[in-house]
């Protein structure tokens, strides 16, 4: 029997140690600074399954763990240095690296529309924007100048102000002082004439509504390239024209006969910006 037990104890006691994990280690981080939900490798090794990262107060299971390299997601946390090291079983690795967390700037996804005409008012001026990273308070810049604006979640909405026609640009801004890329918006004021219909008649001259977009009260009517310009007092001029709103213009015509001609109609506006001509057949 003591025998018996000899020859255990002895058994039990040649058995090899049980080989404990070798510690971890880190030789780099890439990135050293990103943004939550990014993907970060960190390079060193030998990295078995159980390696887990100590991140600040969390602990992060790696995404993917090769031999000398493993990858994950940093964490939703606030901007700031985070201290970071490898931990396997009770090994930790000799190394630990700062980490930064550094939150996006925001960006502007799309803007609609992002052609405003020059004599659009009231809800056809509004704005939708849409964007990436606007946290709660973003303001909307134009040209620099903050804009009033409704928020909700990644969009928001705004009325453009009268503005001067040419480019512009939007911008959105974060209440940490972090703003996007501006991008452009286009106030348009060409004129154009979309369509010509016959408005009052009388015994020697009649109308014609020109419809369009665009229109000034001093823009000028060019008829088969002779100008015609609103009525004065004195004036020997017999056609003319009048500004009725932006969108459309009165030409009072005087014609010559009433067997119907081709007209060919154009509008020039003060600041020399022309509409294509369009041609009609009238008296």
């Amino acid at each position: 029997m003591i025998r018996r037990y000899f020859f255990l104890w002895l058994a039990l006691v040649l058995l090899p140690a049980p080989a404990l994990a070798a510690a971890p280690e880190m030789t780099g981080i890439f990135p050293a600074v990103a943004s939550p939900g990014s993907i970060v490798t960190i390079i060193g090794g030998p990295f078995e399954q159980q390696v887990q990262i100590v991140f600040g107060d969390r602990t992060l299971s790696p995404i993917r763990i090769a031999q000398k390299q493993l990858t994950f997601v940093v964490p939703q946390l606030a901007e700031g240095d985070y201290l970071l090291f490898l931990q396997a079983g009770e090994q930790h690795s000799q190394r630990s690296l700062f980490f930064r967390v550094v939150l996006p700037a925001p960006s502007i996804t799309s803007l609609t529309p992002s052609k405003i005409e020059a004599c659009t008012t009231g809800e056809q001026r509004q704005v939708v924007l849409q964007g990436r990273d606007l946290h709660r308070g973003v303001q909307a810049l134009l040209d620099g100048v903050a804009l009033a604006a409704e928020q909700n979640g990644n969009t928001l909405t705004f009325t453009l102000p009268e503005l001067p026609p040419g480019m512009h640009q939007v911008q959105v801004i974060n209440p940490d002082g972090k703003r996007s890329v501006p991008v452009s918006l286009l106030v348009d004021a060409l004129p154009e004439i979309l369509s010509v219909s016959r408005g009052e008649e009388n015994v020697n001259y009649y109308e014609l509504l020109i419809s369009g977009k665009n229109f000034s009260y001093n823009s000028t009517l060019v008829v088969n390239g002779r100008p015609i310009t609103p009525f004065y007092p004195g004036s020997l001029q017999v056609d003319s024209i009048a500004f009725r709103n932006c969108k459309t213009l009165i030409y009072k015509r005087y014609p010559p006969s009433s067997q119907p001609t081709q007209l060919n109609l154009q509008i020039i506006n003060p600041d020399g910006k022309e509409s294509a001509v369009y041609t009609l057949s009238a008296p």
